[in-house]
């Protein structure tokens, strides 16, 4: 029997800073909603069955947005098994709530998670991250910051005191996918369960509870799409992709 790879898909965020009007996932760059363009990127790996491997979906969303996403799976997707959860308060909640619903995995068998709003990943990454777990228990797509950084101190009057200036070679912004072996993942969100620990993404986890992250490599075009800002960025890539046709199977 194959190896099972399961791509945990948290889309259950407000998108508070995108603004009113259209959740950010159903916001459309260059003529496609973004969660489908992240979809299709994925499904690209599944249909493949890249090294051979066995692939599933878990989409963890909102109420809203659950009957529209799963329409659009039927009709765009439907060779692929998908599986749909509500999702928590916060990204560790659902993507503790999508691992709930994982019920057939071996300890071995591979769990990528990947925000719904990241709709530029590649399958460039997607393979690097899970060629990656062939050596390591924890791996994560991830590029050199390029930006110099400071450390600060907030002081009491709220001004912002520059206290050091890191060497920023040994800085890396992490993006998705972030890969493990399902029996790594599912001890570290029961253990954060049992803590109380709430983490913006899930290699500070495996970090908290011992386990070393290796990182693989990441696009800086693989952005998340956060702000009206990024709409207008992700188009202009998209377009430099000659990628802007509509979306269609």
């Amino acid at each position: 029997m194959s190896l099972k790879c399961y791509f945990l898909i948290p889309a259950a965020g407000s998108g508070t800073r995108m603004g009113a009007g259209q959740p950010k996932l159903m916001r459309t760059v260059e003529g496609r909603p973004v969660i489908l363009r992240t979809l299709d990127a994925i499904a690209e790996i599944c249909r493949e069955r890249y090294v051979g491997l066995d692939y599933r979906i878990i989409i963890v969303t909102t109420e809203d947005l659950m009957g529209i996403l799963k329409a659009m799976c039927a009709e765009y997707f439907a060779d692929i098994k998908i599986i749909f959860t509500l999702g928590g308060n916060t990204r560790t909640e659902s993507v503790s709530l999508g691992l709930n619903m994982i019920n057939d995995a071996d300890d071995d068998d591979l769990v990528l998670v990947h925000d719904g709003a990241r709709c530029l990943v590649t399958a460039e990454e997607i393979t690097a991250c899970i060629d990656g777990l062939k050596d390591h228990a924890v791996c994560a797509s991830a590029v050199p910051v390029k930006n110099t950084l400071k450390e600060v101190d907030i002081l009491p009057s709220g001004e912002v005191k520059v206290t050091s200036t890191p060497d920023r070679s040994k800085f890396y912004e992490i993006l998705t996918p972030q890969g493990f072996k399902f029996k790594d993942i599912e001890t570290c969100y029961m253990k954060a369960a049992d803590d109380g620990i709430s983490a913006t993404d899930d290699t500070a986890l495996a970090t908290i509870y011992g386990l070393d992250v290796y990182l693989t490599k990441g696009l800086y075009s693989n952005l998340k799409i956060t702000t009206p800002e990024d709409i207008a960025i992700a188009s202009e890539i998209v377009r430099s992709r000659g990628e802007s046709e509509p979306f269609h199977d």
